[in-house]
């Protein structure tokens, strides 16, 4: 197979975010052979002779008509890009970042720089869940629609042992990864190879997406998520950094309990957070941790939790804070609830929950915090890597709902 490219040059950039994306994945397609095949037989149906002359083109410059944010409804009759094999197969790309974005008129108006091609093909790519063409009529071409979560997993598995193909796949994969709602969540794989907020941002933001619908239905209230991510480390940090997010039942979700999700770089965790300012789940904390009977019902609930996640901390945090922006951490008690009953790996220490059930009784005139915590190591769940790792956030929501209710209780 031997492959033309008129592309532009791989480092030009376009003004148009739908463009950049769509150059991404041409500039891949004509460095990779392999991909380009898979893609073809994949989706289209479009089988490659050995010899066949493949020429790959883009209608768009960057900057020019076509490329310009502010004059895009005016030229949406040129396509995101061209393929053309053996001069008798033309394919016409127009892809979206966008969901329900595709137009009638539009495609339509795509057909027709093909019609003179005995076999015609449209090649619709966008992050919509399902075909955006099933009612649109269009006649006169194959059509093809391909979700960009489609894309990412064929890059994902497709393999090649040319060193430059095997680059541009790598970036590929990257670039989808990190545009938000693209792909979607695709689990806790770091584009980079290691642990970053960056990238740790754009991966909650994806899950959060995915699994809030869900979660909304065991906790209808929790519908206020995190907006915006800071990266910024005050020169007071003691603690492990971390990117994070929550949905909670307030805009100021420091008002009441919250369930919260953070990455870092040996794990993945989510808990209940009964932060400073949740008066009434304080006083409901203060009134378990002084009757007996409330006590040993809300430790029970604690081992009952344990039994179904790989491991349940109790943590108790005590900080102020500078400028009302650095919080720096003046005491904190993280306990591993197999200590209170032992396990294998952990010996019996009753103490620890002797402790922080006094610390609570107690909490009076300072900022404390309360968080109940399983953590999934990505050494010990292979799986964590992969978007089937959504349902495990799922369920593990779900699990939380008997220790947040008994929280909640008045």
């Amino acid at each position: 197979m031997r492959i033309q490219s008129s592309l532009n040059n791989i480092f030009d950039q376009y003004d148009v975010e739908e463009n950049r994306v769509t150059s991404a994945f041409l500039q891949t397609l004509a460095g990779n052979p392999a991909l380009l095949r898979s893609f073809l037989g994949t989706y289209l149906r479009i089988p490659l002779k050995k010899n066949a002359q493949v020429a790959i083109s883009a209608q768009k410059a960057p900057f020019a008509e076509g490329d310009i944010e502010k004059e895009r409804a005016k030229v949406e009759g040129i396509p995101d890009g061209w393929l053309v094999i053996d001069e008798e197969i033309a394919v016409v790309f127009e892809s979206k970042v966008t969901r329900g974005a595709v137009r009638r008129k539009q495609l339509l108006g795509h057909l027709k720089r093909i019609r003179g091609y005995s076999r015609k093909y449209l090649c619709v790519i966008t992050p919509d869940e399902a075909s955006p063409l099933a009612d649109l009529n269009i006649r006169g071409a194959d059509l093809a629609w391909v979700s960009w979560r489609q894309v990412y997993e064929l890059v994902d598995k497709t393999e090649d042992g040319q060193a430059v193909a095997r680059y541009l796949r790598d970036q590929l994969k990257e670039y989808l990864a990190m545009k938000e709602d693209l792909v979607g969540f695709q689990g806790v794989d770091y584009p980079s190879g290691e642990f970053n907020p960056r990238e740790a941002k754009t991966i909650l933001k994806n899950l959060i997406r995915e699994i809030k619908a869900d979660v909304l239905r065991t906790y209808p209230r929790l519908r206020y998520e995190r907006k915006s991510y800071s990266q910024d480390v005050h020169p007071y940090t003691v603690y492990q950094r971390s990117t994070w997010t929550y949905l909670g039942a307030d805009e100021n979700f420091t008002k009441d309990m919250h369930l919260t999700l953070w990455l870092t770089e040996t794990h993945m965790g989510m808990g209940v957070t009964v932060p400073n300012n949740a008066g009434a789940r304080w006083r409901r904390l203060r009134r378990i941790c002084r009757d007996g009977r409330l006590f040993d019902s809300f430790v029970e609930k604690l081992n009952e939790l344990r039994r179904q996640l790989p491991n349940l901390y109790l943590e108790f945090v005590h900080r102020h804070y500078v400028r009302k922006r650095d919080g720096i951490i003046d005491g904190i008690l993280e306990m591993d609830l197999d200590t209170v009953k032992g396990s294998k790996s952990v010996k019996v220490n009753e103490r620890w929950l002797s402790l922080l059930r006094e610390l609570i009784r107690n909490k009076t005139g300072y900022n404390g915090q309360l968080m109940v915590r399983t953590r999934y190591f990505y050494k010990d769940h292979s799986t964590i890597r992969t978007a089937i790792f959504k349902a495990e956030v799922i369920k593990t929501a779900r699990r939380f709902s008997d220790v947040y209710h008994f929280l909640q209780d008045a």
